[in-house]
């Protein structure tokens, strides 16, 4: 499935799709890219699941989606705990 399609139907579906890690650095800096990192947005696991039945999860605590060699992490709220003294 080609990025095209991917992101037209998490878009019709609400979501967003961005192009994140060291595919940007690599376009800033014009070298050539080998892999693509995507971070998908206002979609819920069980939604990405519905939409890409045939995505390969990896990871256990932060999951990654692997659709055709290209991995989708779906975007997450990091809550940061600060310790009493």
């Amino acid at each position: 499935m080609e990025i095209g399609e991917i992101a037209k139907k998490i878009a019709e579906n609400g979501g967003r799709l961005y192009l994140v890690g060291g595919a940007i650095r690599d376009e800033i800096l014009g070298i050539e890219t080998h892999d693509r990192d995507y971070c998908v947005e206002k979609l819920s696991e069980e939604k990405f699941r519905q939409l890409f039945p045939k995505a390969i999860q990896r990871g256990k605590s932060f999951r990654v989606f692997d659709i055709d060699g290209a991995e989708f992490a779906l975007a997450r709220t990091e809550k940061k705990i600060r310790k009493r003294s």
